[in-house]
């Protein structure tokens, strides 16, 4: 290939490395953020309720046998090989 192709194809290649390293570490930082914290008029997990509005923000509430209980969304799964 010539000089003329291979300089603005490195400068192309660049630029979208650049671009990827921002927006992964914007969504690292977004995936480890800790819940919101727990509204203390509001029923915590494992609590009964009629409906959702009853449990916390991030918990729903579930048939669990007989009655509706606040259940706690499942927890993230890590990949293989993430040492924490």
């Amino acid at each position: 290939m010539k000089i003329k192709h291979v300089f603005p194809m490195m400068l192309a290649v660049c630029a979208v490395f650049a671009g990827v390293g921002p927006v992964s570490a914007k969504m690292k930082a977004a995936s480890e953020m800790a819940p919101p914290p727990d509204d203390p008029k509001k029923k915590k997990a494992g609590e009964e309720c009629q409906s959702a509005d009853e449990c916390q923000v991030h918990h729903s509430c579930t048939k669990s046998g007989d009655k509706n209980v606040c259940t706690a969304p499942p927890r993230r799964k890590l990949p293989p090989g993430v040492v924490t």
